[in-house]
């Protein structure tokens, strides 16, 4: 999509957006350490990527954006940071499935941006006059510290009970209202991906408007733009954190290669035949996951421009994000083997980066459950979710 949006005189395209992020990448990367202590991103580093356009990447260009998608090139600075924007850049999305009234109440800028997550298992939503009482404790609000929106699913309540839909399960909504509205606990002490500041976060008694309480079906993304007609735009993205990892894990692994030696007598580790062996292994892997994925997203992207994706489409699509996480989990853990006792330290890049994608590779969304649904799929079975 060749893509430009202006606003406040500020124009954002891809090549511009991909620049502004590949100038402010060095920067990033040297604090990763830094961001693992903190446990969040610091806000003087969350005011400088809004200035590269990354949080407006998926706004619709009738909202101040770009329209555009994820790129891996943040999370091959830092982790968390790639996985962060991801999130916050949803606000994109989320502002064009709020009506025009709500989006002007809660994203507003374009550079604004959201946290929080559907789980609908963990909120409640009581039927009042004009919308609902949110309330619940919510987990993985990842850069919720630093959100001007947040989102929380909860089933919906009435005068005691459950509230069915019509296919006779409980009703289930995403709330969405300002941060200020939410307590944020201090809960995100983690194996990975320790810089997102992905915090628990409460909600007690918050009143959610009714056009801020959207029903997740089918609905909700007909007759949009192809950015915005389908889930997969919204739970796939996720892939480019895995990627960015991967690329970044080879860099760092051939780079101690080349300058090592290794073995008894010592001699360069390039040229001791299981380094090379492992190193071709893991680039095979590294590069035909992505090439699964822009592949499958490919195919998905010209099918959702001529209408509705296969089935068997978007089972491709979804499989590819699961394989992403999972290869950038089995790379790292590789070039972590190859590199031995010189990995083991704090601060070293390929220790960090393995724990990122081991944690990663811990979302639900990618977890078995989910890839027993992605397999029905590809067998002709719907994804129980309208997401898929």
């Amino acid at each position: 999509m060749a893509t430009q949006a202006a606003i406040n005189g500020e124009a954002f395209d891809a090549e511009t957006i991909l620049a502004n992020i590949r100038a402010l990448g060095p920067s990033i990367a040297a604090r990763s350490q830094e961001l693992e202590e903190l446990r969040r991103l610091p806000g003087d580093l969350v005011a400088d990527l809004k200035k590269t356009g990354v949080f407006r990447m998926a706004r619709s260009r009738a909202k101040g954006g770009p329209q555009l998608t994820l790129l891996e090139e943040l999370s091959y600075h830092d982790s968390s940071v790639g996985w962060c924007v991801k999130i916050g850049a949803d606000s994109g999305l989320m502002a064009e499935f709020l009506s025009d009234e709500a989006s002007r109440e809660l994203l507003p800028h374009p550079d604004m941006t959201t946290a929080g997550q559907f789980t609908a298992r963990a909120g409640r939503l009581e039927r009042t006059q004009g919308g609902y009482l949110l309330s619940g404790r919510f987990p993985f609000g990842s850069m919720v510290d630093h959100a001007d929106a947040i989102m929380s699913g909860g089933m919906v309540w009435e005068n005691g009970e459950p509230v069915l839909g019509e296919n006779g399960l409980p009703e289930t909504r995403l709330a969405m209202a300002k941060a200020s509205e939410f307590t944020i606990e201090d809960s995100w002490d983690t194996h990975g991906l320790r810089g997102t500041g992905s915090n628990h976060y409460r909600a007690e008694g918050i009143f959610i408007p009714e056009a801020q309480a959207l029903l997740i079906d089918e609905a909700l993304f007909a007759g949009r733009q192809p950015l915005y007609s389908s889930g997969f735009n919204w739970v796939t993205t996720m892939a480019a954190v895995p990627l960015g990892i991967a690329r970044r894990a080879m860099d760092e692994a051939t780079g101690v290669i080349a300058e090592r030696t290794a073995g008894m007598p010592p001699r360069p580790m390039s040229e001791h035949p299981v380094v090379r062996e492992k190193i071709a292994v893991a680039e095979m892997r590294r590069a035909s996951a992505h090439a699964f994925l822009f592949g499958a997203a490919e195919i998905f992207w010209s099918e959702l421009e001529a209408g509705k994706p296969s089935l068997e489409t978007r089972g491709r699509l979804a499989l590819a994000n699961v394989n992403a996480c999972r290869m950038a989990a089995d790379v790292t853990r590789q070039l972590f083997d190859i590199l031995g006792a010189h990995a083991i330290f704090k601060g070293n890049a390929i220790e960090r980066l393995s724990r990122d994608a081991q944690t990663l590779k811990q979302h639900m969304i990618v977890s078995l459950p989910h890839v027993e649904h992605y397999g029905a799929m590809m067998l002709g079975t719907e994804h129980p979710s309208p997401l898929y």
